[in-house]
């Protein structure tokens, strides 16, 4: 009778080790999460299908004599659909320092991304919901007569919400000259074209406001006159 109980408590022992086993396995592949949400470019009033979406999750740091990097790993990507919405799943599972990220894919081109809703911590074992403004930038054809460029380093650029440029630093180093520069920004806006140079410490600074339409490009004549600002 004793060898019966014993041999009772082992077998129940080993099923307890077995169950204990088992739920560490299903920890350790994460928990089933959701992000899902909807793109649009409330400028032209659409949905934007086809956006790419992708997930990826922060792992730790690399580094190399004296420089150190973040690591990224890629984890789950998705398109939107015609609608403009999108739905990623995947496993959430970090240790401590890792995170969950979407990665920005076009950097102004074709689309430039403005904001995202919800953009705090995805969490694990919720539905995530973050929904994206984007648009596709338009161009500026400027026609530039520039005189009196004394210092030959006048510079130009072109500003949207604010500070926000989606182009280079153009320079023109003549001084007199007749130039053509194609600049991307923001469509149906108030925007910025901006002249400027330094002489010493003093900033000289020529700002011509201009409002964008939804046409891709649109011609600007502009002269410009170094000697009044």
């Amino acid at each position: 009778m004793k060898s019966k109980i014993l041999l009772a408590g082992f077998m129940a022992a080993l099923s307890c080790v077995s169950c204990k086993k088992e739920n560490i396995t299903s920890t350790n592949n994460g928990i089933p999460t959701v992000i899902r949400g909807h793109v649009e470019d409330p400028i032209r009033g659409i949905n934007i299908d086809g956006y790419k979406i992708v997930l990826i999750k922060k792992v730790g740091m690399d580094c190399g004599g004296w420089m150190c990097g973040t690591v990224f790993e890629k984890v789950a990507e998705a398109y939107t659909d015609n609608n403009g919405d999108y739905l990623i799943t995947f496993n959430y599972k970090v240790e401590p320092g890792q995170d969950y990220y979407l990665e920005e894919q076009y950097y102004g081109t074709p689309y430039y991304h403005e904001s995202s809703s919800g953009t705090g911590p995805i969490v694990g074992g919720a539905t995530n919901i973050i929904n994206i403004i984007a648009w596709k930038p338009v161009a500026l054809k400027l026609n530039v007569q520039v005189s009196n460029n004394m210092i030959k380093d006048l510079r130009l650029r072109v500003e949207s919400n604010g500070n926000k440029t989606l182009n280079a630093t153009e320079f023109i180093y003549e001084q007199n000259a007749t130039k053509t520069y194609t600049l991307r920004t923001k469509p149906n806006s108030s925007v910025n074209i901006i002249f400027w140079y330094y002489t010493g410490m003093v900033l000289h600074q020529k700002i011509i406001p201009f409002q964008t339409t939804l046409n891709e490009l649109t011609n600007v004549n502009l002269t410009i006159d170094c000697s009044t600002f």
